[in-house]
C-alpha cells in the first residue's frame, strides 16, 4: 500500500524491531541478545525522540517500574506471581490508549511513532509471558528505550 504521509505504527515497528529481534532482546541470554537490544533500543529511542514526548513514555514507564517492585524478589526461574502478569498485560491496553490520544492520521509522524512504541512493547510484553528473566530483560530493553530517547534529545511535552 502506497502512502504519501508515512508509514504507519505497524510498519514502523517492524522496521525498528523486527519480530526476530524482538524475540531475541526478550527472550536470549548471550551476549548477542544484548548487543541487540542496545542497537535496536538505540534506533527506536533516536526515532521517538522527534515524535513521542518524555511524559508519554514516562507514563507507561512508571506502570512498569511499580510492576517491577513485586519482581525484585524473585529469582530467574521462577514464574511471574499471576497478578504481576495480569499488571503486565493491563499495560497492553494502557498503551493503546494512549496511541488512540494522539491525535492525526496513522500514518502522521507522531501518531505512527506512538503506534509503533505501542507495536513493540505490546509484542515485548507478550514475549514475557509468566518469566522472571523474561521480565527483566523486558525491563532492560525499556529501559535503554528511554535512555536513548533522552540521549537524542526527546521531546518534552
Amino acid at each position: 500500500m502506497s502512502n504519501v504521509r508515512g508509514q504507519t505504527g505497524e510498519q514502523l515497528a517492524r522496521e525498528l524491531a523486527p519480530p526476530d529481534k524482538l524475540k531475541l532482546i526478550i527472550t536470549g541470554k548471550t551476549p548477542e541478545a544484548i548487543q541487540t537490544l542496545i542497537e535496536v533500543a538505540e534506533s527506536i529511542g533516536r526515532h521517538l525522540a522527534r515524535n513521542v514526548t518524555t511524559s508519554q513514555i514516562r507514563n507507561i514507564f512508571g506502570t512498569v517500574r511499580t510492576i517491577e517492585q513485586d519482581v525484585k524478589t524473585l529469582e530467574d526461574d521462577q514464574q511471574l506471581p499471576i497478578q504481576v502478569q495480569r499488571d503486565l498485560q493491563m499495560l497492553r491496553p494502557k498503551l493503546a490508549y494512549q496511541y488512540g490520544r494522539v491525535q492525526g492520521r496513522d500514518d502522521d509522524p507522531q501518531k505512527a511513532a506512538m503506534g509503533a512504541l505501542t507495536g513493540i512493547l505490546s509484542e515485548a510484553i507478550a514475549l514475557v509471558g509468566s518469566d522472571v528473566r523474561r521480565f527483566r530483560n523486558f525491563m532492560d530493553f525499556f529501559e535503554a528505550i528511554l535512555a536513548y530517547h533522552r540521549r537524542y534529545g526527546g521531546r518534552a511535552n
